[in-house]
């Protein structure tokens, strides 16, 4: 059975997977999802964020299901923090690392991935065709 880290950390790919941006920003704790709309540089909501930095090509399992029973979720707790380096799928490439942490009973993530820091630090949203 799967840990409540894992399953918070797989619910986030699903939701990014299946472009269920607005439920990929309930799983990031509040500041996190602040930094995510401030990095933008606009005034925009965190889903509208999601859909301006995560490729194109990560976004696959909205045609392919099956893909999402591919992704390799390897989770270190230490305490009340966590993070998790994620692989198998074109989204959890995408993402490759997340931070979490336990609040008020629950795991929320305190960094949303590598291709969104790519474009947090100033990097053109990066479109690729899939």
């Amino acid at each position: 059975m799967p840990s409540p880290v894992d399953t918070a950390v797989q619910n986030y790919l699903t939701a990014l997977s299946e472009g269920n941006y607005s439920g990929a920003c309930a799983l990031l704790d509040r500041r996190t999802r602040k930094s995510l709309v401030r990095s933008t540089g606009s005034r925009t909501s965190c889903a509208t964020a999601f859909t301006r930095c995560l490729p194109n090509n990560a976004q696959s399992a909205k045609r392919d299901q099956s893909q999402l029973a591919f992704a390799t979720v390897q989770v270190i707790v230490d305490g009340s923090k966590a993070h998790a380096n994620v692989s198998g799928t074109a989204v959890a490439r995408a993402i490759r690392r997340v931070t979490l942490a336990r609040q008020r009973g629950r795991w929320k993530l305190t960094s949303y991935g590598k291709a969104l820091r790519a474009c947090r630090l100033g990097g053109r949203p990066h479109r690729t065709q899939s």
